[in-house]
This record gives C-alpha cells, sequence and structure tokens, in this order.
C-alpha cells in the first residue's frame, strides 16, 4: 500500500504502546511569552495503566513486548527516493541538492553525488547505519545544497524517532519484492 503522507500521521505517531511524555525541570510554568522549552530536561517514554483494585495483582498487561533495559543493536536501512517542491537556493532559482543522513554520531551524506540545478530531484539512494537503542533513536535527514564557495546551505530537514517505529505493531518488515519496475 502507497500513502500519500507523513506514516507518522497514518499510525497515530507510532505510539500504539510507548508514548511521549515531555519532561521539564521543575514545575511546568509557562513563562512570560507563553513559551515552556526553557525548562525542558528530556522525554519519557512508556505508557502507564491504572487498574481497578481487584486487578491490581494480576499479571500486568503491558509487560508483554516491553524492551530490556539493556541496548539493542539494530540496522537501519534508509531509502532515499526523491524531494518534491525545494526552496531555491541559488540565484538562478535552482539549487544543487544532496542528502545528509544523521543518527547519533555516525553521519553518511551523498555530497560527491549531487544533483546540479534541480528543485525536484531524484536522489535513488540507500544509506545503512548502525544504531544502538535507546541512545541512538533519532533519525535526521537533512537536504543541503551543494556550493562551490563557501559553506553549503540548509534547505530543509526532518526528524523520524526510530525507536517509536521498532517498537511499534506497524513495523514495516523489509522483503524481497516480486516485482520492480524502471
Amino acid at each position: 500500500q502507497i500513502y500519500n503522507s507523513e506514516l507518522e500521521n497514518e499510525f497515530d505517531n507510532f505510539e500504539d504502546w510507548l508514548c511521549i511524555f515531555p519532561l521539564h525541570r521543575g514545575k511546568v510554568n509557562e513563562d512570560e511569552d507563553g513559551n515552556e522549552d526553557g525548562h525542558f530536561v528530556g522525554k519519557y517514554k512508556g505508557s502507564f495503566y491504572v487498574y481497578p483494585t481487584e486487578e491490581a495483582g494480576m499479571e500486568p498487561k503491558v509487560s508483554q513486548g516491553v524492551p530490556r533495559n539493556r541496548p539493542i543493536k539494530v540496522l537501519v536501512r534508509v531509502y532515499i527516493v526523491k524531494a518534491t517542491n525545494l526552496s531555491p537556493a541559488d540565484p538562478n532559482g535552482k539549487a544543487d541538492p544532496y542528502v545528509v543522513v544523521t543518527v547519533g554520531q555516525e553521519q553518511k551524506d551523498t555530497k560527491d553525488r549531487y544533483i546540479p540545478k534541480q528543485l525536484n530531484p531524484v536522489f535513488g539512494e540507500v544509506v545503512e547505519l548502525t544504531v544502538s537503542f535507546p541512545m541512538e533513536s533519532e533519525l535526521t535527514v537533512a537536504i543541503f545544497d551543494h556550493d562551490l564557495v563557501g559553506s553549503d546551505d540548509l534547505i530543509g530537514e526532518t526528524k523520524i524517532d526510530l525507536e517509536n517505529r521498532f517498537y511499534s505493531k506497524h513495523r514495516a518488515n523489509c522483503g524481497v519484492a516480486s516485482q520492480y519496475d524502471m
């Protein structure tokens, strides 16, 4: 099945049992500007259930599928197919895009294979990274504009929570396709 929007929208951010709650230092009060980011210190991932007292002695239902309390290594394969409607980054109204994929300290890019003068590039790239959960769970995919002089410009980026996708019942399992289209 092909989805026309982000998978996070289709599957409720993959929070079918693993929910994300922000952690704040001190009291959670909005400051004068209505901003509470100043006290944000991290996030709690988990679930909690409230049981009637007669069920409290029974085996908890949520413990099925809970990850062990030690790091788990996974292979993440990112298929970078294409980008559409990029913002122009060059004076000629075009861009020279390439992709940078980052997880934790590991970073891979396609800078040497940038696509010249294109706002709807087809990359056709595959990037593989080895990741350890829960330390490295946020994948960043960024598109930069290649410049011959000066530093490259960031066109845009997105962040994906890999841990939620891994533990979700909606997790994709990749296999060999039975049909390919050119």
